[in-house]
């Protein structure tokens, strides 16, 4: 049995053209994840939590991996 994780996907820009909302995005879960994978495959992006300070670090680090920042709504 292998312990090595599978390798992370390449980017296909399935989701260019499309708009994706994320709410709960501001932390390090499951809505991060989402939102940070939906902009590497093309999509625009709005990100919503209620944590206004976390949800502008988490739009920073998903512009800083992916090269575009998202919409943010608090």
């Amino acid at each position: 049995m292998s312990k090595t994780p599978p390798p992370y996907p390449e980017p296909r820009g399935l989701l260019k053209g499309k708009t994706v909302v994320v709410t709960a995005a501001a932390g390090t879960g499951i809505g991060f994840s989402v939102a940070q994978r939906a902009a590497e495959e093309g999509a625009t992006l709005l990100i919503s939590d209620f944590h206004e300070r976390r949800l502008g670090e988490a739009a920073d680090r998903i512009a800083e991996k992916t090269g575009t920042r998202p919409e943010t709504f608090v």
